[in-house]
């Protein structure tokens, strides 16, 4: 009878520590999901307040090439974020002012985005780069610090509200043409500070496509082969960087009614054409799509480039 207790009781200990082990499997990955999945809601306040109040300009160098006045320069907010701007003005002062360009290209392109576009265009131009963006391509990965991702992702926004109030009080600056231009990876994000701030007249989203999570898998097609495994590892991905409050699809309808262009290429590889037409579904009148010929834009494809330089830069001129 005895050895019968003792039985029962070993046996209770055994389901309570397998119980124990089956429960920590499930709560703890859970836990360290919730604590690095970000916040989903809308998240507009948080913008604006880590955009914060222009509290100082560095200029870290300033030069002349032709007709045009270039400026490299460091942006400081009280919130502490810092934005790399470089800005290319032309030299002859205007009463109206120049329509003013601004463009969030690719990572590696940054600020220095503004040496593709050809002098003779008389605007008012500056290119952006992506807040932390070192620290995202080393230290981030070395540390694996998940936060810092979702930081860097979720700054870029206010840097470019940043970035509009620094043009916005610039003389050379007409006020009643702000053009916003996100190329590839930019046309993610523009289309958020393009719907926040309303003085931007219009937005061009050029080779960008929605549903983000489709595009991320689609880019691991190389890596992962196994379809469910592929899109799983997206799904996670996407979350982690929170898509589901900054996917541009939650934001273009609020652009309207301003101007917004779409340019996507017929045989862009980068993005499946699926996305790319849930993009344009998720916007709101007046809204223009052109589709040009050739791949996805890279700056090695000078031809891509150039062309998409002209067609834009045309259409701006001929606005005014």
């Amino acid at each position: 009878m005895k050895y019968r207790e003792d039985m029962s009781s070993g046996f209770s200990w055994f389901r309570l520590a397998l119980w124990s082990v089956l429960a920590l499997c499930v709560i703890v990955p859970c836990y360290l999901l919730w604590s690095v999945l970000p916040e989903l809601s809308d998240p507009s306040n948080e913008f604006y307040q880590r955009r914060g109040l222009l509290q100082s300009v560095d200029i870290e160098r300033e030069w002349q090439e032709g007709r045009s006045i270039f400026r490299r320069i460091t942006l400081h907010s009280d919130s502490g974020l810092k934005v790399q701007i470089t800005t290319r003005f032309p030299q002859k002062r205007s009463a109206q002012g120049y329509p003013l360009v601004l463009i969030l290209g690719g990572q590696r392109t940054g600020r220095d985005a503004v040496h593709h576009v050809s002098q003779q265009q008389p605007i008012a131009l500056a290119a952006i780069s992506y807040p932390h963006c070192d620290n995202w391509a080393g230290e981030g990965i070395k540390r694996f610090d998940v936060r810092q991702y979702q930081q860097t992702v979720r700054d870029t926004v206010p840097a470019v509200l940043l970035a509009l109030d620094y043009l916005f009080a610039q003389e050379s600056v007409d006020k009643q043409q702000v053009e916003l231009v996100g190329v590839s990876l930019g046309a993610f994000f523009v289309s958020i500070p393009a719907a926040l701030d309303q003085r931007v007249t219009r937005t061009w989203l050029v080779h960008g496509a929605g549903e983000p999570e489709k595009v991320i898998a689609h880019k691991l097609k190389g890596r992962i082969q196994n379809d469910w495994l592929r899109k799983v590892a997206a799904w996670a991905g996407a979350r982690l960087i929170a898509v589901e409050s900054l996917r541009p699809e939650n934001w273009l309808w609020r652009i309207s009614p301003r101007k917004l262009v779409f340019i996507n290429a017929k045989d862009d590889e980068e993005i499946p054409f699926t996305s790319v037409e849930a993009l344009h579904r998720s916007a709101s009148q007046p809204y223009e799509v052109i589709w040009t010929e050739g791949q996805h834009i890279n700056t090695s494809r000078t031809e891509v480039v150039q062309g998409l330089v002209d067609l834009i830069m045309q259409r701006v001129q001929t606005s005014r």
